[in-house]
């Protein structure tokens, strides 16, 4: 006999059908919810996204190739992750075990899909049907590993990692469809009663049936049905909250790494043109970032990294480069909110949102920009807001006093000019005569 097995065994028409309903109502409320955080990037200056993809097929190549490898290379493979101890174990478990699932389901509907145009065309059978129960059983375990791995994490509270209560929400639910779907296939193997390797390429699968032994096929159906619905309404509201939890840097973080530039840290240069075309040195709205740039601020899954590895937040400065990320996201949410309502006065981005202490504590070594596993740019962010303060006679304390003694003597040190290259001796520096 053939190993093979149908996509909706045991499931009769009407659950079918909505079944397929209730997918596309959780995939509408996705799509909103996608729409929503669109409309709120659109708050800031527009991109040239079309010249990105306007020419002929070798020159759209060559400009969209930079952002198609970051995103081969820090999404896909996950290069920008690894490195961080218990944090890189469980999130590349969870990941491997998650893409392994969606592929899966994406092949078994296409092979429905398929199966239903011509009974020739179905494909999950045979030695391919073997394969894909075994590799999809063990890469099970990977996702369920990593969602246990992050409820570790969770409950250890590492001091730079971000809280939400959706947190707990996204693991219980991870952790239920996980365990729910082995459920489903032991039943399934339980009333299909398969034989050699059609039973044998599911281990884990076979494994759970053991504990239905002893019941009959009538009563392998009846739970066999109620945990599969179970499973599609986790399965369901999964897809419909993504937008709505830390989640949403699935759509964000690859989207971001299309579009970032290719180096990071760098400081952006702010020409005349320019600053007499908009009127403006640096960032004093939120509306004046770009809507890469908001984009970015989705991004953000408030893993900490950026916290951990700046210098001045751990020597106590007023300064937290994933703060900063926080807070001009939510001042993006409030200043929508408030312009949707029809108020002119919105919450002002400079002191009320971002103090100028916390700006003039950023050293700029770019440590943040370095580490950010979805590429966002924390120090252009900081440089925007610093210009604006500059340009509207903000600047104080040690950076105003660096900049007239660099203006009277040459040097940031006020040492007379004969001596501002002491600092080289013993080093080897060229200098110039």
């Amino acid at each position: 006999m053939t190993p093979t097995r149908e996509t909706f065994g045991n499931i009769p028409l009407s659950s079918q059908l909505a079944f397929y309903a209730l997918a596309m109502v959780a995939m509408g409320i996705f799509c909103w919810g996608v729409w929503r955080r669109w409309k709120l990037w659109q708050l800031g200056t527009p991109i040239d996204f079309r010249g990105l993809i306007t020419g002929n097929l070798a020159a759209v190549w060559q400009k969209i190739r930079p952002g198609a490898r970051r995103v081969a290379v820090d999404a896909v493979a996950q290069q920008r992750v690894r490195g961080h101890g218990l944090g890189t174990v469980a999130h590349l478990s969870l990941y491997l075990g998650f893409m392994a699932l969606l592929a899966g389901t994406t092949l078994l509907e296409l092979d429905n899909i398929l199966s239903h145009i011509s009974p020739a065309l179905k494909f999950h059978h045979g030695l391919y049907y073997v394969v894909y129960e075994f590799t999809l059983d063990v890469l099970g375990l990977f996702f369920i590993l990593g969602t246990i791995l992050f409820f570790v994490r969770r409950l250890s509270k590492p001091a730079a990692l971000g809280h939400r209560a959706t947190d707990w929400y996204v693991l219980w639910s991870f952790l239920a469809m996980g365990i729910t779907g082995y459920q489903v296939e032991g039943l399934r193997i339980v009333w299909q009663q398969p034989v050699g390797l059609a039973a044998h390429c599911s281990p884990v699968g076979l494994w759970i049936a053991g504990w239905f032994a002893g019941w009959s096929e009538a009563e392998a159906r009846s739970a066999h049905f109620a945990v599969w619905w179970i499973h599609a309404f986790l399965v369901f509201g999964f897809i419909a909250s993504i937008p709505f939890t830390r989640l949403f840097h699935f759509i964000a973080g690859p989207m971001n790494l299309f579009l970032a530039q290719p180096s990071l840290g760098v400081l952006p240069v702010v020409t005349m043109a320019e600053v007499e075309q908009t009127g403006r040195v640096g960032v004093g709205d939120i509306r004046h970032f770009s809507v890469q740039e908001l984009l970015s601020l989705d991004a953000c899954m408030e893993c900490g990294r950026c916290e951990e590895v700046c210098p001045a937040f751990a020597t106590a400065k007023p300064l937290s480069p994933k703060r900063v990320v926080q807070d001009l996201k939510s001042l993006m949410e409030t200043t929508a909110a408030d312009l949707a309502a029809g108020r002119k006065e919105t919450r002002a981005l400079h002191t009320e949102t971002i103090q100028a202490e916390t700006l003039w504590s950023c050293t700029a070594c770019s440590a943040c920009v370095n580490v950010c596993p979805v590429r966002i740019d924390q120090l252009k962010f900081i440089v925007h807001l610093r210009r604006h303060l500059v340009a509207e006679g903000g600047l104080s304390g040690t950076a105003a006093t660096a900049l007239r003694r660099m203006q009277s003597n040459a040097n940031p040190w006020g040492l007379p000019p004969a001596e501002r290259a002491n600092w080289t001796e013993g080093l080897t520096v060229k200098t110039t005569s």
